[in-house]
């Protein structure tokens, strides 16, 4: 009978043994800021999970903390998400996360913002 990788060999007490070997993970690193030169204005970015947080937190700021899209204050950060100017499902890139095309607004009236380009 043949071991699962993951499973303990009773005999030696290791997951490493009886012509199993250890296959370690790979890491995948996340560049911050990705240019992709397939745009209309000659690069699209895509961007981290992390940098769009830095981006974001810049936005707030300079939209003194109002929604881009209702123009009501931002009462909650969990509530703030990030909203693309020209969505992919317009006709824009395929994700263009450039500082341009980035918005804040509240979850709830970028949710609204989709659903109303669709119908």
């Amino acid at each position: 009978m043949r071991l699962r990788t993951s499973e303990v060999c009773p005999i030696h007490k290791s997951i490493s043994c009886c012509g199993r070997e250890v296959i370690p993970k790979v890491k995948q690193i996340r560049i911050g800021v990705q240019r992709i030169a397939d745009h209309p204005r000659g690069y699209r970015e895509l961007r981290s999970p992390a940098e769009i947080k830095k981006l974001l937190n810049r936005k707030i700021v300079e939209q003194n903390g109002i929604c881009a899209i209702c123009e009501e204050p931002f009462t909650d950060y969990g509530d703030v998400a990030p909203d693309h100017k020209e969505p992919k499902e317009m006709g824009g890139a395929w994700r263009d996360d450039h500082p341009d095309n980035i918005q804040a607004a509240h979850w709830w009236c970028n949710d609204e913002k989709a659903s109303s380009r669709f119908g």
